[in-house]
């Protein structure tokens, strides 16, 4: 709660200082690249990063994240929590309005955008709750929401949404029960599907909801002003906003392009006012440019579990107990101490403080002979190929990984690499159309947990199929503190390192970079979401 009052004391400051009159850095436009353009603003199918982006400033859900990975009230002013901790009571804002505009005037009526004022209402959540685990709606991540009482059996049809453990107790107190404690709830509820969902203008758009400018309505900080196939969607401030900060730009355009090799010469010249930026072309930014590098990516080895051969077990962790960090050669890069990255964070604390350095298996020649002769068993053979898929930044290195397995096994494994262009690696991996791929990961969300999830289930781009691991994460889910759920997440790592499925080897970090007069445009630890509410220029 001290965090919310200290977030709501920032957000006044910020107030004052907007209305000073005579405020040029203010009322300003912005413009951001994303690489595809959504195929929906639903965020109850909110699937991918760049979706993501859009639907963060487009809706507000009960609670918002913050740069350092905090908690912030969202539609929700403030909340309370049972002794227990299995009860959230979430009293909503009751000038919470959803934004109207003349496009919704064959589901409102003429002038509407003149005559209607619609509140976000405790009934809107519970709709959206009520979509997310509903197996029509396909929502990605609802497995993480399974702490909330029924949510699984809901999700898996064997009991109606009514008996969800969701529920309002009067138009603007929203009530959710939890099957256990879940220390790490509020952050999961910062996720862009548990944003708020109004059934009555749902259903009048006919199953083209999130699909175009009139079956778009949002209650963020920004509303959809156009969608330019192909080009752009264009923001504009929100009038009917009701958040404890001002919104201080007047409009936000995110441009599809996907040719990041241009997004430097573009946050240079002042085309964009930010974009991430990829290695490669850091080199083209202007010395102005403002670069925050963010700890969100650990480098290693995937190995594809639904190969004929990577499949099994025995294979992988013999491979994995035969080599190093050190083997690389590389001192100049930090050794990982886990598959998650140093940008994510556990109940809005740092990860990897908490939890420490995950179990990685011991270079230990005589380990991995036992492991390969019972993999060789098991598969009813006496030798096994495999490939390694890397750019050609690390073929050198894998190519020393490749020396110490020959070293070790001898015959018995035939391995090459093959080098491809970054984006095609990334691509083949997502396809799963690798044996090994030396590849960057980069966390999905900042909450560990989310993260971790990326792993496994349909959407996964390790073949991973694990009961175990799936109960290490349902544990996580229903941690009761902070310190449980890191541990839980350790426990998670620890079994994927063990097995073999991701070998961290260095942590890394990805770029973004803003143009030297624009100031203020933030993003969440692990870049996983950009905020331009508080966005000024100086120029």
């Amino acid at each position: 709660m001290k965090r919310w009052i200290a977030g709501l004391l920032a957000a006044l400051l910020l107030f004052a200082l907007s209305a000073c009159g005579g405020d040029k850095s203010a009322d300003r436009s912005f413009f951001y690249p994303i690489a595809s353009e959504p195929k929906s603003l639903d965020p109850q199918i909110c699937g991918d990063a760049d979706t993501a982006q859009v639907v963060g400033s487009l809706y507000e859900g009960l609670v918002r994240m913050g740069s350092d990975g905090s908690i912030l009230p969202g539609v929700a002013g403030s909340m309370e929590v049972s002794d227990d901790g299995l009860v959230y009571t979430f009293h909503l804002r009751p000038n919470a309005k959803w934004h109207i505009i003349s496009n919704f005037k064959d589901i409102y009526g003429k002038d509407c955008e003149k005559n209607l004022e619609l509140p976000v209402t405790a009934e809107d959540f519970v709709f959206t709750f009520q979509r997310i685990f509903s197996a029509s709606t396909g929502t990605p991540g609802a497995h993480t929401l399974y702490a909330i009482r029924n949510a699984k059996p809901v999700h898996e049809g064997k009991v109606t949404p009514l008996e969800l453990g969701v529920h309002a107790a009067d138009p603007y107190t929203l009530v959710i029960e939890l099957e256990k404690p879940s220390s790490d709830f509020r952050t999961l509820l910062a996720q862009p599907i548990c944003a708020p969902c109004n059934r009555f203008f749902f259903e009048s758009t006919k199953g083209k909801y999130g699909l175009g400018l009139a079956y778009t309505m949002c209650n963020g900080p920004f509303y959809l002003h156009r969608w330019n196939v192909d080009t752009s969607l264009v923001l504009w401030r929100n009038p009917d906003y009701a958040g404890d900060a001002p919104v201080v730009p007047a409009a936000v355009s995110f441009m599809i392009n996907n040719d990041r090799s241009g997004y430097a010469r573009r946050v240079s010249d002042g085309t964009y006012d930010g974009a991430p930026i990829e290695p490669a072309y850091m080199p083209e930014l202007d010395g102005s440019v403002h670069i925050e590098n963010v700890p969100n990516i650990v480098r290693g080895l995937a190995f594809n579990c639904a190969d004929e051969q990577l499949q099994n077990a025995y294979l992988r962790m013999a491979l994995c107990s035969a080599f190093s960090h050190d083997t690389l050669e590389m001192p100049e890069k930090t050794a990982a101490q886990g598959i998650l990255p140093a940008a994510c964070r556990v109940s809005g604390e740092d990860y990897r403080t908490a939890a420490g350095r995950a179990e990685f298996p011991e270079e230990n020649p005589d380990r991995a002979l036992l492991f390969m002769q019972f993999a060789l068993k098991e598969m009813q053979t006496n030798r096994v190929t495999v490939n390694i898929a890397c750019t050609a930044e690390y073929e050198t290195a894998m190519r020393r990984i490749i020396q110490r397995w020959q070293s070790v096994f001898g015959v018995t494994v035939a391995a090459s690499t093959e080098v491809c262009e970054a984006d095609e690696l990334l691509r083949r991996q997502q396809k799963g159309d690798y044996q090994i791929a030396f590849v960057p990961v980069q966390a999905v969300s900042t909450s560990a947990v989310q993260s971790l999830y990326a792993f496994t289930g349909d959407g996964s781009a390790f073949g991973l199929d694990s009961p175990e691991y799936a109960g290490y994460m349902q544990a996580a889910l229903t941690a009761p503190s902070p310190q449980s759920a890191a541990a839980c997440c350790l426990k998670a790592e620890s079994y994927l390192i063990r097995t073999g499925v991701f070998y961290p080897l260095f942590d890394d970090t990805s770029c973004f970079a803003f143009y030297a007069g624009a100031q203020n445009i933030t993003l969440t630890p692990c870049g996983d979401m950009i905020n331009f509410m508080s966005a000024r220029k100086t120029d």
